[in-house]
Formats: structure tokens, C-alpha cells, sequence
């Protein structure tokens, strides 16, 4: 027995027609009915919701091909980690522009400062203070706070009350 006609059996066996099935998981009717005939490749995400629906996971049902597989794996890729990624490569890339320009600042004004008054303040230290704060915060931003945690916690909190 193939995927489509496995499904079917399913939505028959839980009473649902197909636009029953379509409007309780939000995916096109089309693609239900092509699901069923198995034409083309379904996606994770219509799996996953019309197997919501059915109350179980059409994904263990479908094998598909290693191109298929392929994308359903990037599709499902955890958005939040790679939010957490991008904001941790962003501080290191940060920290290395930092690490390299801010010595050169110290030498540019080690070698064109004439007088070496111990009681002024050399300029270089207004740029290193300043990108200095802008680097502490994008650390704590990409290492201690955590990315769209708040946003998480609302939707464990909505998918619990379904």
C-alpha cells in the first residue's frame, strides 16, 4: 500500500472528507487530493499538519528520496537556533573588526602625538569605550539573552491551550 492510499484510509477511517481534511489543516484542498493520488513530492509542513489532524505522523508513512529528505530537513531546521547563530557570528566578527582596529587607532596616535602629556586623555580611547559598549551588548545579546525566548514561551503557551 502506497502513501496516498495509506492516507486515505486514514482520513476515511477518522470520518473526514477531503475538504474537512483541507479546512481543519489549513492546506489547499489540491494538495490533499494530490497527496491522495500521490502526485509530486508533499512537504513537511503539509504532513505534518494534516497529520495533526488525523492524530497521527504521516511523515513515519512517506519515504521519501533522498532529494525530498533533503528539504523537508531544511525546512524543519530550527529557525531559533539559527537566530542564535547569526546573532553569535555577528558578536565574533564584531570582536575581530574590534581587535584589529583599535590597536591600529593606538599606533596611528602613539606615532603622530607630539606631546605625551600624562594628564590628557588620548583620543583613542573615545572610539575603543564606545565600540567596547556596542560589543558587550551584542555579546549578551548572542550569549545570555536568549533569542525570541519570549515569543517561545506565548507559543508552548497557545499550542498548550488547542
Amino acid at each position: 500500500m502506497n502513501f496516498g492510499e495509506q492516507l486515505k484510509e486514514i482520513r476515511t477511517s477518522k470520518g473526514f472528507t477531503q475538504i474537512e481534511l483541507s479546512e481543519k489543516s489549513g492546506i489547499a484542498l489540491r494538495t490533499v487530493q494530490r497527496m491522495e493520488r500521490n502526485e509530486g513530492k508533499p512537504s513537511l509542513y503539509s504532513m505534518n499538519a494534516i497529520g495533526d489532524v488525523l492524530g497521527t505522523n504521516l511523515t513515519l508513512l512517506y519515504a521519501p528520496d533522498f532529494e525530498t529528505e533533503t528539504r523537508n530537513i531544511m525546512e524543519s531546521t530550527d529557525q531559533q537556533l539559527w537566530a542564535i547563530a547569526r546573532s553569535r557570528a555577528k558578536f565574533k566578527r564584531s570582536l575581530g573588526s574590534y581587535s584589529i582596529v583599535i590597536p591600529f587607532l593606538w599606533v596611528i596616535w602613539f606615532l603622530t602625538s607630539q606631546d605625551k602629556d600624562i594628564n590628557r586623555i588620548p583620543w583613542p580611547i573615545w572610539p575603543m569605550l564606545g565600540w567596547g559598549i556596542g560589543l558587550a551588548i551584542q555579546y549578551l545579546k548572542a550569549y545570555v539573552i536568549q533569542v525570541g525566548s519570549l515569543e517561545q514561551r506565548e507559543y508552548e503557551k497557545l499550542k498548550n491551550n488547542q
